[in-house]
């Protein structure tokens, strides 16, 4: 059994060298305070509530980083896009890019 909140993994940054980034896994519940913050920030746009499900993963999994900026919602929100969608693969494995919804946010269809 592992416990979330206790273990992490640390990655060097595909690209940029001498970077790396802490993460952790998360758990049913983060994953479930996640998506119900994103469908109460983004309504109904689809676009914008899979952007808010990529953040939501990033602040909640995102534990540690050697960037010279302490690792808060505003600096992680601040990561460039490319490197944003490789830690949510890496903190959700199969997630790959941005989640997408195939219908409505309050039905929760996602695909990759």
């Amino acid at each position: 059994m592992a416990l979330c909140s206790l273990t992490t993994r640390k990655l060097d940054v595909p690209g940029e060298e001498g970077q790396w980034v802490e993460i952790r896994p998360l758990s049913t519940r983060v994953m479930r305070d996640v998506e119900a913050g994103a469908r109460e920030t983004a309504g109904e746009d689809a676009v914008a509530y899979g952007y808010a499900v990529a953040d939501g993963l990033l602040v909640a999994g995102v534990v540690a980083w050697s960037y010279d900026a302490p690792v808060n919602t505003e600096n992680v929100a601040d990561l460039d896009m490319a490197t944003a969608m490789w830690l949510v693969e890496q903190i959700v494995p199969g997630e790959a890019g941005v989640p997408l919804v195939t219908s409505s946010p309050s039905t929760i269809a996602l695909t990759e």
